[in-house]
């Protein structure tokens, strides 16, 4: 392919030849990619079910996960390669002598794309099966404030878990960034229900928390922010009902998981506000809207 790319360049009097070999042998190797992967898939789950005990097969259960997905990216762009391809072989109706039986570079696309029916069936059931690995996460948002004489220590935490997975992962923390930064700007209610304003947590939301990599530190003369995100265990500290968090969690499948919101008062050791939500264990896939009104409500 790219030999016939430098030809379309260098011989641009035979650029429609070039062209048309350059699409061919891109569907050609979306077949063979798209029929790899379904002996692949295949294999996979012929190995998951044979697995007595698959909490014993973690490691490798974390190794085919990891293809699962290179599997899942790869379709992606085969995807637009191909959806690229059948416009040019629409628009200029290409034919094809080989493979048979195929007639039109159309119909071949045609082919390859309802095959994708097959690989995502397979994609399911291996993801169902698998032992699931989770990681305990905590996102913290920081502030330290420092005079002479006076000191000022808060923390927001938003505690939860998800799959030991780094495209998980990088959603988690751009969610746990918006949901922590909105649960925190919620007016603080009294007992009588009356609103009195975010007041002491207003240093928490500084725009700067709000963009990518969502994490990082700011000084700003006495005053200090901090934000991040913690993966490895939760914070230890006692707070209702002297709450030890657990490590990490056991693998396997789950409904539904707890989404926990604090503010913790180091100055006073005081927990100075708490939600908690109970949301389906792959809540990182609810659309983010849904999510934001669920912290917004309750």
């Amino acid at each position: 392919m790219d030999y016939f790319t430098r030809q379309m360049k260098e011989r641009k009097h035979l650029y429609g030849i070039w062209f048309y070999w350059f699409n061919w042998y891109r569907v050609r190797r979306a077949d063979w990619q798209t029929r790899l992967w379904l002996e692949e898939l295949r294999e996979w789950k012929r190995e998951i079910k044979k697995w007595e005990k698959p909490s014993e097969h973690l490691d490798r259960a974390e190794v085919i996960a990891k293809n699962v997905d290179a599997v899942e990216t790869g379709m992606l762009w085969i995807r637009r390669e191909l959806d690229e391809t059948r416009q040019e072989a629409r628009k200029r109706d290409w034919h094809v002598r080989f493979p048979r039986p195929q007639v039109t570079m159309n119909g071949w696309i045609r082919r390859i794309i309802r095959r994708y029916r097959s690989l995502n069936r397979w994609i399911d059931e291996i993801r169902k099966e698998l032992p699931i690995l989770w990681k305990s996460f905590v996102y913290v948002i920081y502030y330290a404030y420092t005079t002479p004489g006076a000191e000022r220590h808060l923390e927001a935490h938003l505690e939860g878990q998800c799959y030991k997975n780094e495209s998980v992962q990088a959603k988690v923390k751009m969610l746990a960034n918006k949901l922590l930064r909105l649960w925190v700007a919620k007016p603080v209610t009294t007992k009588t229900g009356e609103a009195v304003g975010t007041g002491y947590a207003v240093p928490l939301l500084l725009a700067d928390m709000a963009k990518p990599p969502y994490e990082g530190r700011r000084r700003v003369s006495n005053a200090e922010w901090e934000w991040g995100v913690q993966w490895e265990a939760a914070l230890n500290y006692n707070v209702v009902e002297e709450r030890i968090e657990k490590t990490e969690p056991e693998a396997g499948t789950r409904e539904q998981i707890k989404l926990i919101f604090e503010i913790f008062d180091y100055d006073y050791a005081k927990l100075r506000a708490y939600s908690e939500f109970l949301v389906p264990a792959r809540w990182w896939e609810i659309p983010q809207e849904e999510l934001e009104k669920m912290v917004q409500g309750g």
